[in-house]
């Protein structure tokens, strides 16, 4: 939904700045009742970085497992 207002912002050329968005940001997380992240929080970049390798290579894992070449798709639709 913010993403959406967001575009509409942008669609329409209302000139925003980073803090204006800030508000608008902390305005909507208000509005559907979300606690607002009042510092930088506990995670390094180093440790951000490392979750989202692991979880990506549990994704890759799967996502090769899953994948189908367009040769061997055209190869099943022969064999079929």
């Amino acid at each position: 939904m913010y993403l959406d207002y967001a575009e509409n912002q942008a669609k329409r050329r209302i000139p925003m700045t980073m803090e204006d968005w800030a508000n608008r940001l902390n305005a909507f997380l208000q509005f559907n009742e979300y606690e607002l992240l009042n510092n930088a929080g506990k995670v390094t970049a180093e440790i951000a970085k490392s979750f989202a390798e692991s979880e990506f290579e549990k994704y890759r894992i799967v996502q090769d497992r899953l994948f189908q070449s367009d040769f061997d798709k055209f190869a099943k639709g022969l064999l079929e």
